[in-house]
């Protein structure tokens, strides 16, 4: 089914059995050659990226940030390696007024706008790591119409997380989203008790090798592939209960974010959901019980907390860390879904954005059953978490 897993799943996935996790990327990638350096080794153990890493201070500046990402060559579970010899250039220092303009997507290190999500959390130390500037785009032809096709590059921060099954099949079952160059924000279901193969960023059609427009000719960028370097699922998520449903998975590498089908989705630093719609979106179960290919939306109805409480009361516990949405009839996420983004448009740095508010937890049995909402985990009541446990390299 997932013919472009070939080419470039499968061969990371051969990569993986037949390599220690020391030499997986430093073969992979093969980037440690002059005059970047020959030898790739853990960044502490490298003389000149040891004194870089004490010398400038937290959070890193832009400049120390792209020298570390030019100069990566690896990782070995939580320990970037990085191309190192006596050549390795001197950083441009914070202070100089001739610093070069830096071509990167990583950061709005000091907005020159407070957006109206500033408050308690946009003082935590790694706010930063949230790249507002250019998060949650919305297309000027933005339209949402219940349970169709999105457009291409509609929803770029959509991801994708494969599985390796019990035989031997490369398939999908979660999604994702993208919420900066490293890091993908997902359910904790998804990843709990399962073998994960890696990601892909960047999707839009799962059975064609490139995703086109018919009537235009555009052709979007290829997707970006990863493995994971590491996965961090909420300490109190409880399967049973369905509580704290959420997760961050860390890339092994970082997301381009210079293509337009591949960008990161706003979080809510410090507003709620208030719309009375939020928008779904996934390669979930259709009308017709079989996953779709091409990337869905549907727009749902939020419901009331009282009232889900009520539709829920003999199946399951519904807190004020969780949002009800859709129940109308044919409308609603289904299991490929799990993990995905609810989301809706807010004000970010004075334009309008689309802003991930809840992501993909449970349902009923019959997707898009009449009266029956799906469980979104609210991600404003988990930022803190969130921000607490991104890190800048």
């Amino acid at each position: 089914m997932m013919y472009r897993l070939v080419p470039c799943i499968l061969c990371l996935l051969v990569f993986w059995v037949q390599m220690s996790d020391e030499k997986l990327f430093i073969k992979y990638l093969n980037v440690c050659v002059p005059p970047k350096g020959n030898a790739c080794v853990a960044i502490r153990q490298c003389p000149y990226f040891n004194d870089l890493l004490n010398n400038s201070p937290l959070p890193r500046p832009r400049n120390v940030i792209k020298i570390i990402r030019d100069h990566q060559c690896g990782f070995k579970r939580n320990t970037p390696y990085v191309c190192c010899d006596k050549t390795t250039p001197t950083p441009v220092t914070t202070t100089s007024t001739n610093a070069p303009e830096i071509t990167t997507h990583w950061r709005n290190e000091r907005p020159n706008v407070v957006d109206r999500f500033s408050g308690s959390l946009a003082t935590h130390p790694n706010y930063y790591l949230l790249p507002r500037d250019i998060c949650g785009a919305i297309k000027s032809d933005f339209r949402i119409t219940n349970g169709q096709r999105a457009e291409l590059n509609e929803y770029p921060w959509m991801a994708l997380i494969f599985y390796n099954s019990s035989d031997g099949v490369i398939d999908f079952r979660c999604g994702g989203t993208i919420i900066n160059e490293r890091y993908v924000l997902t359910a904790a279901h998804c990843v709990v008790n399962q073998t994960i193969v890696g990601i892909r960023l960047g999707e839009y059609n799962v059975e064609t090798q490139e995703d086109c427009e018919s009537m235009s000719g555009y052709c979007a960028p290829p997707t970006q592939d990863f493995l994971i370097e590491n996965v961090l699922v909420h300490p109190r998520y409880d399967a049973r209960r369905f509580s704290n449903d959420i997760a961050l998975i860390k890339l092994k590498g970082a997301a381009n974010f210079n293509h337009e089908n591949v960008q990161p989705i706003c979080l809510p630093v410090d507003s709620d959901l208030t719309a009375r719609t939020a928008i779904v979106t996934g390669w979930g179960v259709t009308e017709d019980g079989y996953k779709s290919e091409i990337l869905q939306q549907a727009n749902l109805p939020v419901v009331s907390l009282t009232d889900c409480r009520n539709l829920y009361r003999n199946f399951a516990p519904i807190t004020p860390k969780q949002i009800c949405a859709g129940g109308t009839n044919g409308r609603d996420s289904c299991g490929g879904d799990s993990g995905g983004p609810l989301k809706s448009t807010g004000e970010i740095n004075g334009s309008m954005r689309f802003v991930q508010y809840g992501i993909v937890s449970f349902g009923p049995r019959l997707c898009g059953a009449k009266g029956k909402p799906g469980i979104y985990t609210r991600v404003t009541s988990f930022m803190k978490w969130i921000l607490d446990n991104l890190e800048d390299y």
